[in-house]
């Protein structure tokens, strides 16, 4: 069977716009792997206070995370410490609650450092607040 001119015109025309359109997916794709999310940054902020507990003095570290002014909920926020000699040894984690806040209760019994960490996620970089030192009891 003889093909008709216009036929053979409108599958060139279908095999150009499949291979044109291959290639643009491809191209697509491939900048979608490159691309880089912006994440938001974060601020992690870090207090101590102490508190008697059944006769006993307890320190109470607190956290605060937040971006731009706005309460970071639900994150998971770990607590380093680091003793003389040592190096910074994770010794627990917390959500956050509704107002960005978390806490630890500490007890040491020698003289130690701390530092609340939060590495990030989804949309949010990473942060960690500054050092507080706990003399040992």
């Amino acid at each position: 069977m003889r093909a008709s001119l216009l036929t053979r015109a409108g599958a060139a025309t279908a095999a150009g716009a499949i291979a044109v359109t291959g290639a643009m997916v491809t191209t697509g794709a491939a900048n979608a792997a490159t691309t880089h999310v912006r994440r938001l940054p974060t601020h992690l902020s870090i207090a101590k206070r102490h508190a008697v507990e059944h006769h006993r003095r307890i320190t109470l570290i607190g956290g605060d995370l937040r971006s731009h002014r706005t309460p970071l909920r639900g994150k998971l926020v770990f607590l380093e410490r680091k003793t003389p000699g040592s190096k910074w040894t994770v010794i627990g984690h917390e959500r956050t609650g509704l107002r960005g806040g978390v806490a630890f209760v500490v007890n040491p019994k020698v003289t130690a450092h701390f530092v609340l960490v939060f590495r990030g996620g989804g949309n949010f970089q990473g942060s960690h607040s500054r050092v507080v030192t706990v003399k040992g009891s």
